[in-house]
């Protein structure tokens, strides 16, 4: 459910930069968009357990995905920004949900392993990223950019519907086996910043990445192509993580130091194609970094749609809202000095991790 609703997703926020050029809008309006994902999205976050508790997991799923259909519909063919705005928030609200339930399904007895959480996280990324790939396919054979979606949204939204009927929906747990007494409050607002700055890194990296290549000279159709292949990065990061299943402390030395590589290469090379080859490299180190972050967060609380859903209100707030502030100061001040900036953040979740306590980590699946 949640790789089907991140083709929908992941299709529309790919959308959003070719939205603007059809529009002819700058960065910052068109940026209007994220703030409509960075108020909706948490907000669904935070709604998630009472509508669960109240509702169910199964009928909140159908609604949430029916929804998400309106929104993304809306989206692509709005002629305004007065109505795609709100349509992106209703995508993005429902998105959310939808996405807590499934993490909420495979973590119902205990803290989500980390291969679980990169086997999902991972086949959501290979879905988005196909999206965005079909989306390039269909610009070069110059159909645009909203037939695929429209087709995505029509086929696949059917066969969620079918397909929850095989679900066997897990009621809630009320108890968890992990002593969640032992993680402070102290320890848990650094989880959070842990899980909102890895947020902005992957958000900040890749919401605009198609607009980079198209404004260094890349054909539109070339730019999707780009983004869809930094997309295949971050889907192929994760699911060799999986497979493999290497040492936290290891993997996070190698996400920052590929993270810090990749952004140099965007900084120093104007080329279309070297750009591309940053952005992957780039990708490579961001996979991992949503599902550590939701791993770690995970062991803080006692109740799955409690741990998923506190995460995700940080996280969704900080991908609605950091791509809004980089339009400003890509407008302003330039895709250099906007990419730049971002080294330092990654720093920063280097060194969250090492006071979070990296020596201490459960195993990378428990």
């Amino acid at each position: 459910m949640a790789a089907i609703g991140s083709y929908l997703l992941w299709s529309a926020g790919a959308a959003i930069p070719l939205l603007r050029l059809d529009l002819d809008i700058s960065r910052t309006l068109a940026g209007l968009h994220n703030i409509a994902v960075g108020i909706s999205a948490p907000l669904g976050a935070r709604l998630a357990v009472p509508l669960i508790k109240r509702f169910g997991r199964e009928f909140v799923m159908r609604t949430m995905l029916l929804l998400m259909f309106i929104g993304v519909m809306a989206l692509v063919t709005a002629p305004t920004i007065a109505i795609t705005i709100p349509a992106i928030g209703c995508a993005a609200f429902s998105q959310t949900i939808v996405n807590a339930i499934s993490l909420a399904q495979i973590s119902h007895d205990k803290a989500p392993s980390m291969r679980r959480m990169m086997l999902q996280t991972g086949t959501q990324a290979v879905v988005g990223a196909t999206a965005i790939l079909i989306i390039s396919a269909s610009l070069h054979s110059n159909n645009g950019w909203r037939l695929p979606i429209i087709l995505g949204a029509l086929i696949l939204t059917p066969i969620s519907f079918y397909s929850i009927r095989k679900v066997k929906f897990i009621a809630p747990e009320s108890t968890h086996q992990h002593p969640a007494a032992i993680f402070t409050r102290a320890l848990k607002t650094r989880l959070v910043a842990f899980g909102a700055i890895n947020s902005i890194l992957e958000v900040g990296i890749g919401f605009w990445a198609l607009d980079l290549l198209v404004s260094r000279n890349a054909p539109v159709a070339l730019g999707a192509l780009g983004s869809a292949i930094m997309s295949y990065g971050i889907a192929t990061g994760r699911l060799s993580l999986a497979y493999f299943q290497p040492d936290p402390r290891l993997v996070m030395r190698l996400a920052i130091s590929a993270i810090m590589v990749g952004l140099s290469i965007i900084c120093l090379f104007e080329d279309p194609i070297i750009t591309m080859a940053g952005l992957t490299v780039a990708a490579l180190g961001i996979a991992p970094l949503f599902g550590m972050g939701a791993f770690r967060v995970s062991e803080g609380f006692t109740h799955a749609e409690f741990r998923i859903s506190r995460y995700m209100i940080g996280a969704s707030f900080c991908y609605g809202f950091a791509p809004f502030f980089l339009a400003i100061i890509f407008d302003n001040l330039g895709y250099v000095i906007g990419y730049a900036l971002l080294i330092p953040v990654a720093i920063a979740s280097y060194m969250l991790w090492k006071i979070n306590g990296s020596e201490k980590n459960s195993p990378v699946s428990n």
